[in-house]
């Protein structure tokens, strides 16, 4: 099995969910990551995208796609990949 990177991302019920680094990509020089859910020490089916920035600390800030258009772009690049 592959050995993926973890990172916990809030979200909507306000926890933080564990999720596997699954891709990182560029669209029109903003940074993506892939990620899928993991329950109970297993990578789930399905992938989320997000968009990230590193931090001026080291850390990442990631962020919900809201806009569709940004959403729908961000998809086919990923797709295409």
């Amino acid at each position: 099995m592959e050995e993926y990177e973890v990172i916990r991302i809030p979200v909507s019920d306000g926890t933080e969910k564990e999720f596997a680094i699954m891709d990182t990509f560029t669209v029109e020089e903003k940074h993506y990551m892939a990620v899928s859910l993991i329950e109970e020490d297993e990578i789930q089916e399905g992938v989320y995208l997000y968009r990230y920035r590193d931090a001026e600390d080291g850390d990442i800030v990631v962020e919900q796609i809201t806009e569709p258009a940004e959403h729908k772009r961000v998809s086919r690049a990923y797709e295409a990949r």
